[in-house]
């Protein structure tokens, strides 16, 4: 497969697995970051993507009957190589995305927007807006609610880790002698 990779992308890889979310069920958490995200910025489909070796996997998708894509067809592999903001207005138009599957065939993208989703500063995945016609790009006041709402998915990812971690600690407290 040919995607362009960060400089760091084994080390990226590597914080993803450790934090288990891969292949992991549904979350009522990311799942309501998702319906917010089709509500407020009117698209057809939002997800959060994990990008790993060689895969897009979907923690929360809505919109869309797929958990994953491969990662040369994955529009998020391109956030996660971003600091900010990735945005494809129309990707018809767009010569790196116009030729590629997911627009010239099922679900037929036109727009993506995509917010990087970091831990420890690496950036795994992303927070994404997807539809099926082309859109204007986000305006200034529009990119800051896809921040805020990235960041709470990072937020999230801690808070899970933390308790994860601290589990045994407190059921060794717990544990009556």
């Amino acid at each position: 497969m040919d995607f362009p990779k960060s400089a760091d992308d084994e080390e990226r890889i590597s914080v993803l697995h450790s934090l288990g979310l891969l292949d992991s069920g549904a979350d009522d958490n990311f799942d309501r970051v998702t319906r917010l995200c089709r509500r407020i910025f009117e698209v057809k489909i939002a997800t959060i993507s994990f990008v790993d070796e060689q895969r897009q996997w979907f923690k929360s998708v809505e919109g869309l009957d797929v958990c994953e894509t491969d990662r040369d067809v994955a529009f998020c592999n391109y956030t996660i190589l971003a600091d900010d903001i990735f945005e494809v207005p129309d990707a018809t138009a767009d010569p790196q995305f116009s030729s590629n599957p997911l627009v010239t065939g099922a679900p037929f993208i036109r727009y993506y927007a995509g917010a990087p989703i970091r831990f420890d500063g690496k950036r795994l995945g992303a927070l994404c807006l997807i539809d099926l016609t082309a859109h204007e790009p986000l305006d200034q006041q529009q990119r800051s609610v896809l921040r805020d709402l990235a960041d709470i998915v990072e937020r999230e990812i801690k808070v899970q880790r933390l308790l994860r971690e601290s589990m045994p600690l407190l059921a060794a407290i717990i544990q009556p002698e």
